[in-house]
């Protein structure tokens, strides 16, 4: 087993001595496919993240009707503090609302406050605290579906929860996660013939060497296991250079938001891939090299060296 693993090293390094450029080229194109793929995938992990930190402090108001009678009010505070959608229900009267909003404006509209026909258009709500953060798509929905029911409650006139921004960037997250992994795919696969090009041109460079062992009776193993392992070690080669690419642009993108005021908040939440993805990667990674290099050796042993020398 050891001599093997060397003997493969020895053609993989015999390889770059004397194909540096076709190794180079493809290496090159395999890391930058493969940099693309791992940015997505990070990027789109990171939005789920926001969203499930954004998520969990998402809260909903349940606006009650005018001149709503205070039984009403108590069989609804009953019903909120014994649901197990929320872990907090607090009730707010219209002349909290109204010192609230007082309070807040004060030192943008001061005139208006002052106005003694200013009047109180607030009306009385409950603000209601999810027990469970939206994290995914599925808890956009769930969140919906609470906010429906709640509607249908006597009593109630409207809720507000932030739909719009909720649904719009649980959408936008969902719609770039789908679409990163159909462009991985495509990009994986286009990486076989990147590898199988490569593996093609070492074959053909090799051709004498491999038609002296098919004559001496070599296996197919034998034959075919440097040109694989070659594939497996360009493949994995690549998903570092890609890994260690991205961790770069994380690094650096990382120390540009903790400048910013308005992005600096965000930085908690964000994070590189965990080792065991990593390693995934890098098995996957030269998994498709070696696969690009056993689809482009499948001919050897069969004949295919002999012929080609009786050929030219």
């Amino acid at each position: 087993m050891a001599s093997s693993i060397r003997d493969d090293l020895k053609s993989f390094r015999r390889s770059w001595v004397h194909h540096t450029g076709m190794q180079l080229a493809t290496l090159t194109v395999l890391a930058s496919t493969f940099t693309v793929v791992v940015f997505v995938l990070s990027l789109s992990l990171n939005l789920r993240r926001i969203l499930a930190s954004w998520g969990d402090g998402v809260q909903m108001t349940a606006y009650l009707n005018d001149d709503v009678p205070n039984d009403t009010i108590q069989n609804l505070k009953k019903h909120f503090a014994t649901s197990d959608d929320f872990r907090e229900v607090v009730y707010v009267p219209r002349e909290r609302a109204t010192e609230n909003f007082r309070s807040q404006m004060a030192s943008y509209a001061p005139d208006l406050l002052a106005d003694a026909d200013f009047s109180n258009p607030f009306p009385a709500s409950f603000r209601l605290v999810l027990k469970k953060g939206v994290a995914t798509e599925t808890d956009v929905t769930a969140l919906e579906e609470t906010a429906a029911s709640i509607k249908k409650l006597e009593g109630i006139e409207d809720v507000s929860y932030g739909q719009s921004w909720i649904h719009n960037y649980s959408s936008f997250v969902s719609t770039l996660y789908a679409s990163s992994g159909v462009m991985a795919i495509v990009l994986l696969l286009g990486s076989l013939f990147v590898v199988g090009n490569s593996i093609r041109s070492s074959i053909a460079a090799r051709r004498e060497e491999i038609q002296i062992l098919e004559l001496v009776g070599a296996t197919s193993s034998m034959i075919r296991r440097p040109f694989v392992a070659e594939g497996l070690a360009m493949g994995a080669l690549a998903t570092i250079a890609a890994l260690a690419l991205n961790l770069l642009a994380y690094t650096w993108g990382k120390s540009v938001m903790s400048s910013s005021l308005v992005l600096a908040r965000l930085v908690p939440t964000l994070s590189f891939l965990d080792i065991s993805t990593v390693l995934l990667l890098v098995i996957v990674g030269a998994g498709i090299g070696g696969v690009g290099a056993w689809i482009s050796v499948l001919g050897i042993n069969d004949g295919w060296s002999a012929k080609q020398g009786l050929e030219s």
